[in-house]
């Protein structure tokens, strides 16, 4: 378990560094916070266990938060093909994922709730206090150390410091990156296929998903009874089984 955890640290976030798609990116810092999680199940006491349930916890909240926020930004920007009705008889339209990061370019101006909410995200990922994913991490960290993990301790510091740089990145490209093509609404007309995009409005189920995980991402300090007793109660439940 510490091999694999050390080689998840290591290649999920060196790897990561070089991607430019938002998903593979994802996907290699997903095998770095798989490196924690591996961590802490090799030290094998009843903190650890807490804290791998709670860095799973914190994780699904913060990486599904993210995933809603792509999906809403997938239906807003992307382009829509819709038929006139005098050639198909009917509209259709196609919606495309976000692929790449540069796509977010200068969207704080745009939408600027969609791009505060991500980047809470993306803070809590990297372990930025005084966010959830800060405590998952300490969590972890201060149950190798107490038993003696030094080195590993230290390589998942220094890695969980080199991933801050493509999460931070992605947050710099929303708010600080210009792109005009993405601000405005395109037309473009082709015989009888007319192309523009911005016209898609997300949910109010799907916007009150965001706005749930995010606050609970945010806010956890202000209440971290309501999921460290539970944790706990788990964690004793699982260990003296």
């Amino acid at each position: 378990l510490l091999i694999s955890s050390f080689l998840s640290l290591i290649i999920g976030t060196i790897v990561g560094l070089a991607q430019t798609k938002i998903k593979r990116l994802l996907a290699y810092s997903t095998i770095s916070h798989i490196g924690f999680i591996l961590l802490a199940l090799s030290i094998n006491t009843e903190e650890s266990l807490e804290s791998v349930l709670f860095y799973i916890i914190q994780y699904s909240f913060t990486n599904l938060n993210i995933f809603f926020i792509i999906l809403a930004f997938g239906y807003i920007l992307k382009t829509h093909i819709s038929v006139s009705a005098a050639k198909a008889g009917a509209e259709y339209g196609e919606n495309v994922d976000i692929s790449f990061i540069s796509e977010l370019k200068g969207q704080f101006k745009n939408n600027p709730l969609l791009t505060l909410s991500l980047a809470i995200s993306l803070f809590s990922m990297a372990g930025i206090p005084p966010l959830l994913g800060f405590f998952a991490k300490a969590g972890v960290l201060y149950s190798s150390t107490q038993n003696g993990y030094y080195f590993i301790s230290l390589i998942a510091i220094i890695v969980s410091v080199i991933s801050a740089y493509y999460y931070l990145a992605i947050i710099k490209v929303m708010h600080f990156d210009d792109n005009n093509k993405n601000s405005a609404i395109l037309h473009k007309t082709q015989g009888s296929i007319c192309l523009s995009s911005g016209n898609y409005v997300i949910t109010n189920i799907h916007s009150f998903i965001i706005a749930v995980l995010t606050l609970s991402i945010l806010l956890f300090i202000l209440k971290p009874s309501i999921i460290l007793n539970s944790i706990h109660l788990i964690a004793l439940n699982i260990f003296y089984f």
